[in-house]
């Protein structure tokens, strides 16, 4: 294979990831605002598909996010080496698993992890 032609594959696989990542953010369903990757969720229109009820005044509670999401698996796939295992968002020194979902998840709209209030741990698969 020529070298040309072994860049445009890079050059194209690299824009069809970038596309990709820029999918998973933030998207218009009707009148509200929501993650592509929860899609399914809007698709009648249903705020109390994680809400209390159809009219949100507060944060869904945890235990919504909990029923698709494990946090164990959370706890595995943001662990850190030994020397840096405190800096898990998902099971901290500071708030063990507790850390109520929507401290850093933005359903609706970005968010930053709450540890960036005072730490500068970087966390490159964070979804804002």
């Amino acid at each position: 294979m020529k070298p040309q032609v072994k860049v445009l594959i890079i050059a194209a696989a690299v824009v069809l990831m970038a596309g990709s990542l820029v999918a998973e953010t933030l998207q218009q369903f009707d009148s509200v605002q929501g993650r592509s990757f929860h899609a399914d969720l809007y698709a009648d229109n249903a705020c109390d598909s994680c809400h209390v009820n159809a009219e949100p005044e507060a944060y869904p509670p945890d235990f919504v996010c909990l029923d698709c999401h494990d946090s164990d698996e959370l706890v595995q796939a943001t662990a850190r080496p030994e020397e840096d295992k405190w800096q898990n968002p998902h099971n901290n020194m500071h708030y063990a698993k507790d850390v109520p979902c929507m401290e850093c998840h933005g359903e609706h709209s970005e968010r930053k992890v709450l540890c960036a209030g005072c730490h500068f741990f970087d966390y490159p698969n964070f979804k804002k």
